[in-house]
Order: structure tokens, then C-alpha cells, then sequence
């Protein structure tokens, strides 16, 4: 072990280097009076610069300025004769002798400048003397002739040029004396800077001399220390290499105090050491009374502690003798404690080390084979993990522990604690497997019968896909089929009902109107089937937009005015005053709802009156402010047990009403499903024989992420069914002024593989004495077209065999890259079936059954483009 060896100290290190510094002080000191001195010689040449020059060349500026006033003002006076103009003469006059003063007394050390101001003086008096005042005379006397005399002679302005030329060279003169003080002022810097390099130079020499002499001292012992420690280090952490000092001074403390702590940390690591050896054996250990014997004899052999005990915590959070050292007897300590009881007890629920000093006399001893003595110290340690008190570790001793013997038989109690929970939690861990194996057991078998039940869900899953899937496609594939037929039906009557070569009688035209009634109704029941497999589908989607109410008003107004004078009804559409002036929602569904709501009140109402009135109704429980619509009328009424069933799909108040009034029973079931999509309902209050009130409820204000994700992807769907009124597509094309001699003489190209449709369209075209040709399928309008055969347009059916309208379309704009207006016309009327048609290169799309007013619309507004 390393002893301290009493040294004398000479000279402290602190003494050295305030020594050192003092002295650069007093140099340093010497440079900043020198620096002072001449930055101060400095600072005064600046003034002068600043203050002398500048105020030279503002005083020469000056004069020539007089000079110049008194000129302008004679030459102004003699041109105009206005005396007004001798103000600046006369300021410069005045003027002009006391700033030639002013200059004479700033350059008064410079005798050759003081010459050049006397001629300059003696040029101005001389020039407004025979100069400028008779000029001036001669102005005020009228004495022309000697004024233009004067001035063909120049005797002024000779003076006047020479008097410029003599100020302009006593300005550059005294230029050329501020630029060389200026350079002078530059060299005396240059030396000024070169000095300080010098001075800095100086001082840092002696800094660095002083340095030097005081840190050899310093840094030799330093580099035995730091030798010391790599060559500790080189030796694979072997501490008996010690550091030898010779200095007087603050490093042999240094070098003592590295020596003690080399010593402190070559125990350290040697209690680490086996500390590291008790944990590797405690860890190959299974059982807890086992683990408690190894670490009592392994601890005692460390810390030479000549007794101890274990406690270990129990599942009854009892304190259980676990294990002991050197005990005299069997009831050497008691078998258990308490939480909280006795010094063990306090231990464990305090959490925290104690430390008893005072033994009583008879408390307890330790015997030996010659002898027995009491303890001097006893110390009490809490066995933790993770802040939970496992047990409790008490020792004694016959001398005081140490600071760092405790800290490290703290540590070693936390070691202690991790293996016992460590092993606790393996023990539990055996039983709890032999508890889960026969648990998976269990699992396996019901998870075999959960198999063979999702294996039943995905069946019927695919089951009724395939089944959706069929309905969907034969829903479609008979919309198609019921649509063509119903497109020559509705075109012909539409024709026939026209009557124009006279040859019907009323009855006929009656007979016909009928026809096209029926056709209609069978139109819109198709698109009420369509639509409600749709929205039981989930594939009825919304198209958001800003509908303004007015417009809406004026819209189902028109609509409904002429049915309710068919039926001598009154009929009235309402704004409340405080009503928004537009609302976020899909206007096309928003139509079709109350266009449904106002068919049904139309049908069920003989007399009286329909009334719809849009207002705002007060926030409902969502706290969200509602737009109301309410359908009222004066109709017959619904019976209270039969409210229920009017929104359920087929299904109408009762059979006679169905007998009687016709329909499918789908509008309120359709209805009801669209106010739920945009967000909203529909309420009904009725009372049999009076009359009933249809409330459609939509949000004031809203988002598109409140939709529903079924509701997203905008697909445009055929409105349903209404009593007589007309859809507002059809209303917007009707109402159109349409040109019809456009189209007299244009040579069309219908291609379609249905003969009642050719026949159909064909009398249509011919009604209109155009000419066209008819192509039975795609290959055969591909055939006309390549021979060379031009058209004023295409009028293109989509379902044909061999090749269909799509294919034939791509092939006329892209093999043939003709831009001839194309119209598809197909009986499907879904959103995707148009923008597949516009995607080939349609530059239209009409539905089937066709509308013939909107036909002849879409042909005179295509010609026009092309033309």
C-alpha cells in the first residue's frame, strides 16, 4: 500500500503563475501608454482633416457660388429688366468678401493660397466694377447700344471665365493638400499598426517564456502520472504500478492523490470481481433456499462478516427466515416478521438501510472456538426489485462498515433481489406452462370448431355475392332489354300523337297519348326497381354541389303548375324569410325526393290545396341547424297503424289504395333511403281525412367527409318515378329553341342492330328531311367510313354483336381520326355506362327510350360545333 511521504513546498504553482502574469502585466502596461501616445497623435491630424479641410472646400464652394448668384442675377436683371432678378446679385454681393475673409483666416499658414485669394479678390472687385455694375447701368438708363456693345466685346464674361478658372485652382490645391495629409495620416497608421504587431510580438514572447518556465514543472509530473496510467492500462487493468514525485509543489498532492485512488479502485475492483462470481453462481441456482445458503457464505467471504440472516418475503407478504450465518443455535433470529414489526419489519416497509451502532449488552453473539463476542455494528439492507421489497438482508460486524462497503452491500441486496424474483418468476412459470398446455389443449379444440364455422361464413359470403352479382347483372341486362323496345314505342306514339299529315282523328291521337302514358309508366317503374336496387346495393352515390333555393322554388314550380291545373288544385312553393339562400347537397336527389313527396300529395289529394314550404327548423339534438322542406295537403289522409309501412318497399296504406291509385309502393321506400344518404330523414304527420305533411330534414351546413364511404365515388343514377312530372333534364332540352331548318338537308349515319329502333329513328330523321344511312352493326359502320363516305353525324347504338359501339367508336377516332360529331345511344342509362361512352370518344350521350326534343337539341348543338 502507497504511504504519503512528508515534503517542504518551496514555491506554489499559484505563486509561479501570478509571478508570470504580473510580469506580462507590467510589460503589457508600457505597450497600452505607448498606444495611447500615439493613437492620440493620430486622433488630432483626423480633426483637422475633418474640421479644417472640409470647411476650406465648403467656404470655396461658397464664394463660387456668389460668384455665380451675382452673374445669373445681372444677366436676368440686363435680359428681362426685371428688378426681382437682382436679388441673388445683390445677396452675392454682399456676401462674397466676408467668405473670402472666412477662407483667408483658414489658410492662413499657407502664404502661397493667401496670394491666390488677394488675385482673387482684385478679379471680383474688377468684374463688378466695370462689369457687371455697368451693365446693370446701362439696363436701368436704356442705353442700348452700350449694352450690346458690352456685351460683343466680353469684357464680362472674359472676367468671368478667368475668375472661375482662379477659384477651380485654389480648390484643386487645397485637394491635393487634404489627399496628401490623408496619406500621410495612412503611413503613420501603417506604422502605428506595424508597431502594435511588434508590441504584441513582445509581450507574447514573454508570455510564452513565462509559460514555458512554469508549466515544465507541471507538465513533468503530469506525464508521470498520465504514464502511469497507460502503463495500468497496457497491463490489462493490473493497479500495482504506483506514480514516483520529486517536485515541491501542488503535484506531489496530485500524485498522492492518484496513488489513493489507484489503491481505492484496485479494492473496488476486486470486491466487483467477486461480486461478478457471486452473481454467476446464484444465477445457475432453481431453488430459493438454495440461492439464500449460496449468498450468505459467498457474502461473508467478501466482506469478512463474521454473521447474517436472510429474510425472504413470502406470498402472504410474511418476512421468512430463509437462510443464516455462523448461527449459535437453531433460533439463532426469529423464523418470520411482519411487515412493519421489529427492526427487519421497518426494514422491509420502509424501503431503506439501517444502521445500528449502540448493542446492548446480551442482545446478541458471536461465538467462536475460543470464545464469543458481541457485534459492534448491525446492519439491516432492503432486497428490492424494481422498487418491490423482496426480503431483507441483516449483518453484523466487530468494526464499523465502511461508506463503500455498504454502497456495494447495497448493490449486492439488489443483485440478490433480481435472482430471488428471477427464480420466483421461473417457478411460477413452470406452473403456469403446465396451466397453459392444458389451456392450448382446450384452445385447439375450439379453435378447430371455429375453422369449420368460418369456413360455413365464407360459403354463404360467396353464395351471396354471386347472388348480388346476378341481380345486379340481370337487373341491368333487363333495364336493356326493356328500354329498347320501349325506346321505338315511346319515339313512334310521340310522332303519331303529333299528327302531322292529319290522318288521326282525336280518338286516334287519344288512343296514341295513351301509349306513350303507358310507356312512360313503365319507364319509371323500371327506374324505381333500378334505384332501389341500388341503394339496397349501396351503390346509389351523391354528388355534392351549392344549390341555390330560388332557383329550386322556380324548378319545382314549373313542374308542378300545370298537374295541379289538371286537377284545379292550389299550389304554392314558399321560402321563409330566414331561410339561407342556398344549401350544400346533391340537387339532383334533392329534386327527386321532393318531386316524389309532391307526386304522392298530387295523387292522393281530389280537392284543396299542395303547398311546399322550405324554412329552418331549430337545432336538432346533434346541435346541427336542419333546412325543413314540408309537403302539405288536404288528400285523405293516412290512418295512424298504417304510418309505419308506407317507407317499406312494395308496400302501400292498403290494397285498395294500390287499386285505385296505381304504383309500385318504391318512392317513399327510394326517398327515405336518399334523405338518409345526404345526412338528412323524412317525418310524416297524417290524420285520416284531413290530410298529411311530409318534413325532409337536410343539415343548413355540412361536409363532404360526413357522407357516407359508400357515398364517395359520385355515380350518377336515372331518377325515380313521379306522377306527370317531367324530369329536369328533358324540362331544360324541352324548353330550348331549337333551329330545325339547321338540320333540313344533314346527312347522318345510324348504326344500331335493332330493326324497331332503326324504324323508329328513321322516321324520326326523315320528319326532319334530313338523309341518312343505316350500318347494322360496328364492322359494317367501320366498312362505310373507310370506303370514303362522309357524315354530318353519327347517331351510335353500344350493345351490337361482332363489334360493339365502344370498340367502333375508338377504332373511328383513333385507326380513322375522323372528328365527326359521334352520339352514343344505348339503353344503359347508369353514370358509368356515359362516361365509358365519353372516354371512347363520344361527344355525347343520349338514353333510351330517346327523347325526341332532346335528340334534335344534342344534333343542332353538335353540327354547330362541328361547323
Amino acid at each position: 500500500m502507497y504511504s504519503v511521504p512528508e515534503r517542504r513546498r518551496k514555491i506554489s504553482i499559484r505563486t509561479k503563475i501570478l509571478f508570470g502574469n504580473v510580469i506580462v502585466m507590467v510589460f503589457l502596461g508600457i505597450a497600452i501608454v505607448a498606444l495611447t501616445v500615439r493613437i492620440a497623435s493620430l486622433q488630432n491630424e483626423v480633426e483637422f482633416i475633418s474640421t479644417h479641410d472640409i470647411q476650406v472646400h465648403e467656404t470655396v464652394d461658397q464664394i463660387q457660388k456668389d460668384v455665380l448668384d451675382m452673374e445669373t442675377g445681372m444677366r436676368g436683371y440686363v435680359i428681362s429688366g426685371d428688378e426681382a432678378y437682382l436679388e441673388p446679385y445683390n445677396t452675392g454681393k454682399a456676401r462674397w468678401e466676408a467668405d473670402l475673409n472666412a477662407l483667408s483666416a483658414l489658410v492662413i499658414d499657407n502664404p502661397a493660397q493667401l496670394r491666390n485669394l488677394d488675385s482673387i479678390k482684385s478679379n471680383i472687385q474688377s468684374w463688378t466694377d466695370t462689369a457687371s455694375e455697368n451693365a446693370i447701368g446701362f439696363k436701368r438708363s436704356g442705353d442700348t447700344e452700350s449694352l450690346d456693345r458690352f456685351f460683343r466685346e466680353k469684357t464680362g464674361k472674359t472676367k468671368t471665365d478667368a475668375l472661375r478658372q482662379q477659384l477651380q485652382s485654389f480648390k484643386d490645391t487645397e485637394m491635393s493638400l487634404t489627399n496628401q495629409r490623408v496619406t500621410d495620416l495612412k503611413q503613420r497608421n501603417a506604422s502605428l499598426i506595424f508597431f502594435l504587431y511588434l508590441l504584441w510580438l513582445f509581450v507574447a514572447i514573454i508570455a510564452i517564456a513565462i509559460a514555458w518556465f512554469i508549466s515544465g514543472s507541471v507538465i513533468k509530473t503530469i506525464r508521470k502520472v498520465s504514464t502511469t496510467i497507460r502503463q495500468i492500462a497496457s497491463q490489462d487493468g493490473n493497479l500495482d504500478k504506483r506514480i514516483e514525485i520529486n517536485t515541491r509543489d501542488e503535484m506531489m498532492e496530485l500524485g498522492d492523490s492518484t496513488n489513493a485512488l489507484l489503491d481505492s479502485i484496485e479494492r473496488q475492483n476486486l470486491r466487483k470481481d467477486q461480486i461478478a462470481e457471486i452473481a454467476t453462481l446464484l444465477q445457475e441456482q432453481n431453488d430459493i433456499n438454495a440461492v439464500g445458503r449460496l449468498f450468505m457464505n459467498q457474502m461473508v467471504r467478501v466482506f469478512d462478516i463474521p454473521f447474517g440472516v436472510l429474510y425472504v418475503r413470502d406470498q402472504a407478504n410474511h418476512l421468512v427466515k430463509n437462510a443464516a450465518y455462523a448461527e449459535a443455535s437453531e433460533n439463532f433470529g426469529r423464523k418470520e416478521f411482519q411487515l412493519g414489526e421489529g427492526l427487519v419489519g421497518q426494514c422491509a416497509a420502509g424501503s431503506r438501510t439501517m444502521i445500528v451502532n449502540q448493542i446492548p449488552d446480551g442482545y446478541v453473539n458471536i461465538q467462536s472456538g475460543i470464545g464469543q463476542s458481541a457485534p459492534k455494528q448491525i446492519v439491516l439492507l432492503p432486497v428490492s426489485f424494481e422498487k418491490s421489497v423482496v426480503g431483507v438482508l441483516e449483518v453484523g460486524a466487530f468494526k464499523p462498515f465502511k461508506k463503500a462497503d455498504i454502497e456495494l452491500l447495497e448493490q449486492l441486496a439488489g443483485m440478490l433481489g433480481v435472482t430471488i424474483q428471477s427464480v420466483k418468476s421461473r417457478m411460477e412459470m413452470e406452473q403456469l406452462y403446465t396451466e397453459a398446455q392444458a389451456a392450448n389443449e382446450e384452445l385447439q379444440v375450439q379453435s378447430e370448431e371455429l375453422n369449420a364455422q368460418s369456413l360455413e361464413l365464407l360459403t354463404m359470403n360467396d353464395e351471396l355475392k354471386r347472388s348480388s352479382n346476378f341481380k345486379s347483372e340481370f337487373l341491368a341486362n333487363m333495364s336493356h332489354e326493356l328500354r329498347t323496345p320501349l325506346n321505338s314505342m315511346l319515339i313512334l306514339s310521340q310522332m303519331l300523337a303529333e299528327n302531322r299529315h292529319g290522318h288521326l282523328n282525336e280518338d286516334d291521337i287519344s288512343y296514341v297519348n295513351t301509349i306513350y302514358s303507358a310507356g312512360n309508366d313503365l319507364l319509371n317503374l323500371i327506374n324505381d326497381i333500378l334505384d332501389l336496387s341500388k341503394v339496397e346495393a349501396g351503390k346509389l352515390d351523391i354528388e355534392m354541389g351549392n344549390i341555390v333555393l330560388a332557383d329550386l322554388q322556380l324548378t319545382i314550380q314549373n313542374n308542378f303548375q300545370e298537374v295541379a291545373a289538371k286537377k284545379k288544385l292550389d299550389f304554392a312553393v314558399r321560402i321563409a324569410p330566414e331561410t339561407p339562400a342556398w344549401l350544400e347537397t346533391d340537387g339532383f336527389r334533392l329534386q327527386q325526393i321532393l318531386k316524389n313527396l309532391l307526386s304522392n300529395a298530387f295523387k292522393f289529394t281530389e280537392a284543396g290545396k299542395v303547398d311546399l314550404t322550405i324554412g329552418v327548423q331549430a337545432n336538432n339534438s346533434w346541435g346541427q341547424q336542419e333546412v325543413a322542406f314540408t309537403v302539405t295537403d288536404t288528400g285523405r289522409g293516412i290512418a295512424r297503424d298504417k304510418l309505419s309501412l308506407i317507407f317499406e318497399a312494395f308496400t302501400q296504406a292498403d290494397s285498395g289504395t294500390a287499386r285505385k291509385y296505381g304504383g309500385t309502393g318504391l318512392g317513399l321506400t327510394i326517398s327515405s333511403s336518399l334523405a338518409n344518404m345526404l345526412g338528412g330523414r323524412i317525418e310524416v304527420q297524417s290524420e285520416e281525412g284531413k290530410g298529411s305533411e311530409f318534413t325532409l330534414y337536410l343539415p343548413a351546413q355540412r361536409s363532404l367527409g360526413e357522407l357516407d364511404d359508400a357515398v364517395a365515388s359520385r355515380q350518377l343514377a336515372t331518377s325515380g318515378s313521379s306522377l306527370s312530372a317531367a324530369d329536369p333534364v328533358s324540362i331544360a332540352v324541352s324548353e330550348m329553341p331549337l333551329s330545325t331548318a339547321e338540320l333540313k338537308g344533314r346527312n347522318v349515319l345510324l348504326v344500331d342492330d335493332d330493326a324497331r329502333n332503326l324504324f323508329a329513328l328513321s322516321h324520326v330523321l326523315e320528319s326532319l328531311e334530313m338523309t341518312f344511312t343505316i350500318a347494322h352493326d360496328g364492322i359494317e359502320c367501320m366498312e362505310r367510313l373507310r370506303v370514303g363516305d362522309t357524315y354530318d353525324c353519327i347517331l351510335m347504338d353500344i350493345m351490337m354483336p361482332d363489334m360493339d359501339g365502344f370498340q367502333a367508336i375508338r377504332e373511328i377516332r383513333h385507326t380513322l381520326r375522323l372528328h365527326t360529331p359521334i352520339i352514343a345511344v344505348t339503353a344503359k342509362a347508369m353514370k358509368e355506362d356515359r362516361d365509358k361512352c365519353l372516354e371512347a370518344g363520344a361527344n355525347a350521350y343520349i338514353s333510351k327510350p330517346v327523347q325526341v326534343q332532346q335528340l334534335i337539341s344534342i344534333m343542332v348543338a353538335q353540327m354547330k360545333v362541328e361547323a
